[in-house]
């Protein structure tokens, strides 16, 4: 099977929790996951939904997390496709790791089963990223 992998990482100010927290929290990722809230018990086998606040669709994206340790990773699928035809589009791996104290970094790598380059996508996955870094060390809000 041919992938493309990129990752995309930077160090936050912050704690690991508090970055965790951002990640898992509805009301922080609506502030820099493009708008959208996050529904999930966070438990292996569990869906994951990222539900935009405005606009025509309302599950903007969803999937399935493969693999949680608390404060650590995540690791999910993301979904095309509507009930029994769905597909896994990609896989998302949030890695952080505090490198001193109030210091992490935080990694997002995106497995892609479209092997074939996209910047918009890139793109926005960078934007992700850098709204996390944002939004916690301003308290400002990423615009979308």
């Amino acid at each position: 099977m041919d992938m493309r992998t990129r990752t995309f990482s930077l160090y936050i100010a912050a704690t690991a929790d508090q970055v965790w927290r951002a990640l898992t929290d509805p009301c922080r990722t609506r502030q820099f996951y493009l708008g959208c809230t996050v529904e999930s018990a966070f438990v292996e086998g569990a869906t994951i939904v990222y539900r935009a606040t405005v606009g025509p669709v309302t599950d903007a994206l969803h999937g399935e997390v493969l693999h949680v340790e608390p404060a650590r990773t995540l690791v999910h699928s993301l979904f095309t496709g509507i009930g029994r035809e769905q597909e896994v589009h990609c896989w998302l791996t949030w890695e952080v790791a505090e490198v001193e104290p109030g210091l992490t970094r935080a990694a997002l790598t995106c497995d892609d089963l479209d092997r074939h380059a996209d910047p918009e996508r890139d793109e926005t996955w960078s934007r992700v990223v850098s709204g996390l870094k944002t939004v916690l060390e301003t308290g400002a809000e990423m615009k979308r």
